[in-house]
């Protein structure tokens, strides 16, 4: 016959156990889905926005944001730019932000 613990100890034990499954499961689903293809993209526009309320919108940041926001469309991510959620604004919205919100834009 196998001794169990006593139940405080045995709860601890069971809950760990439990925890490590979990995470066994998340690890193994999370990292099976591939990462967005327009990320590099995406990356590059917002790399040149950085500095946008310093220099304005230049020729640069408008082929970066063409290039993201083609790249968005061309992956059928998320509900596309007709939904709430579609990532990639105007690089104009990001210039008008310097001038509406207070203090310094980093």
């Amino acid at each position: 016959m196998i001794a169990r613990p006593a139940a405080p100890e045995y709860t601890e034990v069971m809950a760990t156990r439990l925890l490590a499954a979990c995470a066994l499961v998340l690890l193994t689903t999370g990292s099976a889905s591939p990462a967005p293809a327009f990320q590099p993209e995406l990356r590059r526009y917002y790399d040149l926005l950085r500095n946008v309320c310093l220099t304005g919108v230049t020729p640069q940041i408008t082929a970066a944001y063409e290039q993201a926001r083609v790249a968005v469309e061309r992956a059928q991510y998320g509900s596309g730019r007709e939904g709430n959620f579609w990532g990639v604004r105007t690089p104009e919205h990001f210039y008008q932000d310097c001038f509406q919100s207070p203090g310094n834009i980093k």
